[in-house]
């Protein structure tokens, strides 16, 4: 079953972002992760809370590519991991973000079984990069933890990507 496919092959698609910060910091951000291998686009929550400043609100994916940036990240996977591994799991959110209707920055992700545990999914990589929506100007650095939500028909390449809205 697709779900509990390992596979290396991950890409990811940042969807919806909303977190804020004054010293101490939250946010709730959603995720789509494709693998060709595993058949299957996977939509995960991600729900952290950690240190930041500012904020920011960015909710729907801009079209296919735009130049050198696309909406879909490949990973590189420490591991390989199925939908129902990533579920569960604990991770790391870092971002960075500015903007006002069209928002930029990195966001860099991780994810691990447990939360002291030396060996992880994925670690410290980059999905960030250009958003829509009100916007903000903020940073924050969250733990959280990664919930599967359901399958998606997002996959990268697709002509309705650009209208993708969690």
């Amino acid at each position: 079953m697709a779900i509990e496919t390992k596979a290396t092959d991950w890409q990811v698609c940042m969807l919806l972002n909303a977190a804020a910060g004054a010293g101490a910091a939250a946010g709730t951000f959603r995720f789509d992760f494709y693998s060709a291998t595993a058949g299957i686009t996977a939509r995960f929550k991600f729900v952290g809370v950690g240190v930041g400043e500012g904020g920011n609100l960015s909710g729907t994916v801009l079209p296919a590519d735009i130049g050198s940036f696309g909406p879909w990240s490949s990973i590189k996977c420490d591991m390989p991991f199925s939908v129902w591994d990533l579920n569960g799991s604990w991770g790391r959110l870092s971002t960075i973000s500015v903007g006002m209707g069209v928002t930029l920055g990195p966001m860099y992700i991780s994810a691990a079984k447990n939360f002291w545990s030396f060996a992880s999914w994925f670690h410290s990589q980059d999905v960030g990069g250009f958003g829509t929506g009100p916007g903000g100007l903020g940073g924050e650095v969250l733990i959280g933890r990664w919930t599967y939500l359901g399958t998606s028909h997002n996959v990268p390449g697709s002509s309705d990507a650009g209208s993708t809205v969690a």
